[in-house]
């Protein structure tokens, strides 16, 4: 595959425009695991936005890593955004309450150790992921992103204020700017209708008092990430073994980044360029670990945002990724990025989703539903993970590492299609 596609010249201007939407795009979730994670450990308000602060810095140089890569055989050089990873978030939580902040950390390097290795079989582990089973799994992203985005134009899960009008007509009005934009803007305002719509919605939340500003006058001018901050890091077998498993269910939504990037782009990523990539995420994870943050994923809602600006140039990421990485050593500019409301983000965010499941859709679309028994696969597994996605509490009487994993819509559907896949197809499934 040629990967010139990636390097079209853009302009300065037009490259900090797009790459601030980035950042926007991907701080939704990049915040939201620190937070919870802080949460559940009863960390103190120093240690959650010094852990905020370190995500923001890792996911920083994990897109780096990612887009420019090391050498010639790690990361994928593609303009693929990382951030937080909500997958392994409750063994996150089991780990840090027994065993301690240094076991977590611990284990979460380890774990990228371990998806360093398995990198190098790439070619095997890609088998089972024909168009069958990646299109599925790519649709049920999709689908179970959607009720976040939902939340979110809500107010935020917990909000005092959830559901309550304003934010639902708000979210709705920064929808609609974004997609009125897109059909009749041209250059770079096109380009810019994320990020406007934003802009105009947290414009009118201020005059509608919607907006903390207290956050960014507390927040620390300048806060150095240094590694391991919480302790040196310790290695157990049960922790390393849970996170392991977690960190496999991530690989396997980073997989899937590939194939919406291909669908959106035109583009043919060959398993040499995954092999790469998951290589590249792998060595971000074991940097995270040491630097006091969680492993991170690659989001397809950054990749949804190629398609509404149409532009696909490396250059654009990379300065997302410096951004990120300013705003995690100096706290004060993550706080403005975080102060726009939930629900003008949830507004936002509603209009990316939509093209991870419209990808696929697509993917699936090209396949013969008649054919390899496809019909089946699809149908079931799809089934399978809306499920477990939206009644993960049936798995509550399993033992409390298989009721996590079962619990997993993205996982559950992806081991459907696979094992769909290799019960009816046999050996063909591999060819």
């Amino acid at each position: 595959m040629n990967q010139d596609v990636f390097s079209e010249k853009v302009s300065w201007k037009k490259t900090l425009i797009i790459g601030f939407q980035h950042v926007l795009t991907m701080c939704p979730g990049t915040i939201a695991v620190p937070l919870i994670l802080a949460s559940a450990l009863n960390l103190s308000p120093e240690e959650t936005a010094f852990l905020v602060s370190a995500n923001f810095f890792t996911s920083g140089v994990a897109i780096l890593i990612q887009v420019i890569g090391i050498g010639k055989g790690v990361g994928s050089k593609y303009p693929i955004v990382l951030g937080s990873s909500f997958a392994p978030l409750s063994p996150m939580i089991i780990i840090g309450e027994k065993y301690g902040m240094g076991a977590l950390f611990g284990s979460i390097i380890a774990s990228g150790v371990v998806i360093f290795i398995l990198s190098f079989f790439m070619d095997k582990i890609l088998k089972l992921f024909p168009p069958v089973v990646v299109g599925t799994f790519v649709t049920l992203i999709g689908i179970s992103l959607a009720p976040t985005a939902i939340r979110d134009l809500a107010g935020g899960e917990g909000a005092a204020d959830f559901g309550a009008i304003p934010n639902l007509i708000l979210g709705l009005v920064v929808l609609l700017i974004i997609i009125l934009i897109e059909k009749y803007a041209k250059g770079i305002w096109r380009s810019m209708s994320l990020l406007l719509g934003i802009i105009v919605g947290t414009v009118i939340a201020s005059f509608m008092h919607m907006v903390d500003f207290a956050p960014i006058a507390e927040a620390k001018l300048f806060q150095p990430v240094l590694p391991f901050h919480f302790g040196m890091p310790e290695f157990h077998v049960g922790p390393i073994l849970m996170m392991t498993i977690f960190c496999i269910i991530n690989m396997i939504q980073c997989i899937g980044v590939f194939s919406v990037m291909d669908e959106i782009i035109g583009t043919e990523t060959d398993n040499k360029i995954k092999e790469r990539g998951i290589r590249g995420q792998a060595v971000s994870q074991i940097f995270t670990g040491a630097f006091n943050s969680v492993p991170s994923t690659m989001f397809n809602e950054n990749v949804s945002l190629i398609d509404l600006t149409q532009v696909k140039s490396r250059s654009v990421v990379v300065t997302a990724g410096v951004m990120i990485i300013i705003a995690g050593i100096f706290p004060k500019i993550a706080a403005v990025i975080t102060a726009v409301p939930k629900c003008v983000l949830g507004g936002a965010t509603l209009a990316l989703f939509g093209v991870i499941t419209a990808s696929g859709i697509s993917i699936l679309s090209k396949l013969d539903f008649g054919a390899d028994n496809n019909f089946k696969i699809i149908g079931t597994s799809i089934a399978i993970g809306v499920g477990a996605t939206f009644a993960p509490e049936i798995f509550v009487n399993m033992p409390e590492t298989l009721s996590m994993v079962m619990s997993n819509g993205l996982f559950m559907v992806s081991a459907s299609a696979i094992l769909l896949n290799l019960l009816l197809n046999g050996k063909k499934a591999l060819s």
